[in-house]
């Protein structure tokens, strides 16, 4: 870079040895210096002139040898980093094609129809069992009664409540062991110091008692089975009562 830098050429030096001398154009270029070669003067035209004194010559300044620059260390390449190898993805899982409708048989426009499995229809939901609704429990208690299901009932209640022996008849005529007829109203003291009677007023035969008034919002007199109604009612002392539904107390 040093010799190509200057007209005449140059070359590397310790210390510069004119004005013109430039660094960073030698290796190492601190402390090297990179300075031209003298030019010879120009050679003057011949003019007619009188010949001038010659003076004397001073003697050329020794020329330094040129120091030879180090050998160039090439730099070291990076080596690139290895290019990892694509990994082809898998082919696509392709999905079957919906099934295709005739269209006589397509109800449009939910076609094509998704076919039913077994696993998605609901299982049908069983009926419960249902006791006949028959008059046999209301010849057995006369002040109301009703055919219930033996299940639903623990054993105190069908002790406290229900018939041992009575069941209930179907509409064929036959008896049913899983109903029995239940009692559905039980007096307690106030009714019987009135010398009252219990009834259920849904299932009561009110011509059997020929009561003369009763008290349907006093729960206080008697007591009733899970799912019924009870009053209290009085009979007749000394008049007579009627035979339908007698009036509030």
């Amino acid at each position: 870079e040093c010799s190509l830098h200057f007209t005449f050429g140059g070359y590397c030096t310790l210390e510069p040895v004119s004005q013109k001398c430039r660094r960073k154009l030698c290796k190492p270029y601190p402390p090297c210096w990179c300075c031209p070669n003298q030019i010879p003067p120009p050679v003057p035209s011949p003019v007619a002139a009188p010949q001038p004194v010659p003076s004397p010559v001073a003697a050329p300044a020794p020329i330094p040898s040129p120091v030879p620059a180090p050998p160039h260390v090439p730099s070291p390449v990076p080596i690139p980093p290895p290019v990892p190898t694509p990994v082809p993805a898998p082919p696509p899982v392709l999905s079957p094609p919906p099934p295709s409708c005739p269209p006589p048989s397509c109800p449009p426009p939910s076609c094509p129809t998704t076919p039913t499995t077994p696993s998605s229809i609901p299982p049908p939901t069983p009926t419960p069992p249902v006791c006949p609704n028959s008059d046999c429990c209301r010849a057995t208690y006369l002040e109301g009664g009703s055919c219930t299901l033996t299940s639903t009932l623990t054993k105190p209640e069908k002790k406290k409540w229900c018939s041992s022996s009575k069941q209930c008849l179907t509409k064929i005529g036959t008896f049913d062991p899983k109903c029995v007829c239940c009692k559905n109203c039980k007096p307690r003291m106030g009714c019987k110091e009135m010398k009252g009677k219990c009834v259920d007023p849904a299932t009561v035969n009110w011509a059997y008692f020929n009561f003369v008034c009763c008290y349907y919002d006093d729960t206080a007199k008697c007591l009733a089975r899970k799912g019924s109604d009870c009053a209290c009612c009085k009979k007749p002392n000394g008049g007579q009562g009627g035979h339908n539904k007698p009036p509030h107390c």
